[in-house]
């Protein structure tokens, strides 16, 4: 739970500096996010949601989708909507493969 409630506390900062910070801090904030959102890619194409990860993914998701959410509209209303469409779409195979690891989905 902590894990979950750390990576939502940093999401909502960088959602927050993509909307409301300056040129400096709103740039430094996307390219943490394209950063972030490579590292994502990357464990999904590795298959790294797996066991305890899968299982904790979808235990939290009720923190998770409201954050991402945030995100997107950041993302989009900052003027970054290819990036929020990445973002959403890695976010998208996450949960499927999350699911498909605990078994939701056969």
């Amino acid at each position: 739970m902590i894990q979950t409630l750390i990576s939502t506390a940093i999401s909502a900062v960088i959602s927050l500096s993509l909307l409301f910070g300056g040129a400096p801090l709103s740039r430094f904030a996307f390219y943490v996010t394209v950063a972030f959102n490579a590292m994502a890619w990357i464990g999904w194409a590795s298959g790294t949601v797996t066991g305890e990860v899968a299982e904790r993914i979808l235990r939290y998701w009720w923190i998770s989708v409201p954050s991402t959410g945030f995100q997107l509209y950041a993302l989009i209303y900052s003027g970054h909507p290819m990036m929020a469409a990445s973002a959403f779409v890695v976010s998208f195979f996450i949960v499927a493969s999350a699911a498909r690891a605990t078994g939701v989905l056969s």
